[in-house]
């Protein structure tokens, strides 16, 4: 369908003003260990997930129902996110899209030692931004997965200049955004309103499959707060 008309684009926004817990949305998936909550004092709206120390589990937020395609038309996904520390353990964090929708979370889409990404098992397909502590620098990998291979491969493509402009610092804001499109054979990924990576190839970087916006963490050695200020999903409906 044309997106040269408002019935053309499909959007989901969500920035949590005026929830007390996340039950308040009935129609998201939410982990309860570690816990995923609404900080009362968030200004603006704020979803945390507290990561203890020492700790193994992962968990967070879905936001409704696999409905969302990055192949048909073109896609674009943007969120707030904000950590409390940088670990250097096997912390990792998550922020985008999976092709797994579950009353609870029970999977990281990748795993990363150095500059190495590897795609868990389930879900089958993910598109995102992606940090874990042991790997090599504090930045924000764009990643993806086709059926469990790894094809968008930021952290081992991406030059030093876009790792600099992708860097994590500890307790500050980043807006992570990328926009996929022409069968999800292009990808751009944006970091704080900069290019950091462009994915063009004749794999797309995801299969034909449909998608729901997750926030997701894996607890480690350290203690760290993830903090999600906003995500927003906008979509051209199918051709």
């Amino acid at each position: 369908m044309a997106t040269d008309t408002s019935r053309g684009i499909i959007c989901f926004f969500e920035d949590f003003v005026a929830l007390d817990v996340v039950a308040d949305r009935p129609e998201y998936g939410v982990d309860t260990d570690p816990a995923v909550e609404v900080v009362a004092a968030g200004i603006g709206g704020v979803v945390r997930i507290t990561m203890e120390a020492g700790q193994t589990n992962v968990g967070g937020i879905t936001f409704g129902q696999t409905q969302w395609s990055a192949y048909d038309n073109y896609i674009e996904f943007e969120a707030r996110v904000k950590l409390s520390a940088l670990g250097t353990g096997a912390e990792r964090v998550f922020v985008g899209l999976t092709d797994v929708q579950e009353d609870t979370l029970s999977e990281m889409p990748f795993t990363g030692a150095t500059t190495v990404l590897t795609a868990a098992a389930d879900p089958n397909d993910a598109i995102g931004f992606f940090w874990e502590g042991d790997m090599t620098g504090a930045y924000w990998v764009p990643a993806a997965q086709n059926t469990d291979a790894v094809t968008v491969h930021g952290s081992a493509n991406m030059s030093a200049e876009q790792k600099t402009a992708a860097t994590i610092t500890a307790g500050q804001w980043h807006t992570l955004k990328f926009r996929a499109q022409s069968e999800a054979k292009y990808v751009e990924f944006f970091v704080d309103g900069k290019s950091v990576y462009v994915y063009t190839s004749d794999t797309a970087a995801v299969a034909d499959v449909p998608f729901v916006p997750v926030f997701v963490a894996t607890e480690g050695a350290a203690a760290i707060n993830a903090d999600l200020d906003y995500v927003s999903v906008e979509m051209g409906r199918d051709n």
